[in-house]
């Protein structure tokens, strides 16, 4: 396959990051007939893992009809390489009003969500991570080691060579991992860049500016993640924070 035949999007959230996440209820949100379905190559074996110490592993499938490729970028005379993204059916100023709306539409599942989105929260300043989660957490695209998934993430290169060349990127790391398959497979592991594009800024999983603008959005779900983490000196730790912060109640 050709590369400069694939109309690549950077908007990652909005054509990337949102289709593993916030896919609605029976993933009915296409609204179009389904001669024009076409699956992408990510139901072959992409997902996305959020992974951090002490944290149980937590893994999003993608909507059906993203695709993922990997390209390689010269960045200062290095080659690196590079993860884009987009809709299998859809360019991205014509993506389904229903999958631009979300996940602000009441029949996606994170409508009713009073939490803010991982991804909001993998992009905040590093005060709230620590403050809420206690350990910093990563998000990574997890490619399986497998023969046909290797040759559709890759265009213009065998499988072999996709291979190597994931081998060979010092920004991926390989592991065996057990997730809802009947024995461990190999999966390469490249972490998610964070970025400010986006297509959409959603209402309700708006992006997060401080600790205080995400305590008044998600009062409650906050709270219950601190007590867990510091018992009843919660709310001195809340309000530390917000002190350094520069904010006030």
């Amino acid at each position: 396959m050709n590369m400069k035949n694939i109309n690549f999007t950077e908007d990652i959230c909005a054509d990337g990051i949102c289709c593993f996440m916030s896919i609605p209820k029976s993933q009915n949100h296409l609204g179009i007939a389904r001669f024009f379905f076409k699956r992408g190559n990510t139901s072959h074996g992409i997902k996305l893992l959020c992974t951090a110490h002490e944290m149980k592993d937590i893994l999003y499938l993608p909507c059906r009809c993203l695709n993922f490729y990997i390209e390689e970028d010269d960045v200062q005379g290095e080659r690196k390489l590079r993860v884009v993204v987009r809709c299998g059916i859809f360019h991205k100023k014509y993506r389904p009003y229903t999958c631009r709306a979300f996940p602000d539409r009441e029949d996606s599942f994170m409508h009713d969500l009073l939490a803010p989105c991982i991804y909001n929260e993998y992009r905040a300043h590093e005060n709230y991570v620590k403050l809420k989660h206690k350990h910093f957490f990563r998000l990574f695209y997890a490619i399986k080691d497998n023969r046909k998934v290797l040759e559709k993430i890759f265009p213009g290169r065998t499988s072999e060579e996709a291979r190597e060349k994931l081998n060979q990127c010092n920004e991926v790391v390989k592991v065996s991992a057990f997730w809802n398959e009947k024995k461990p497979s190999e999966y390469f592991l490249f972490e998610v860049p964070k970025t400010d594009t986006v297509l959409y800024t959603s209402h309700i999983h708006p992006k997060i500016t401080s600790i205080k603008q995400a305590y008044d959005c998600w009062q409650g779900h906050i709270e219950s993640w601190l007590e867990r983490h510091y018992g009843s000196k919660w709310q001195c730790y809340l309000d530390r924070a917000v002190e350094q912060e520069g904010s006030k109640f």
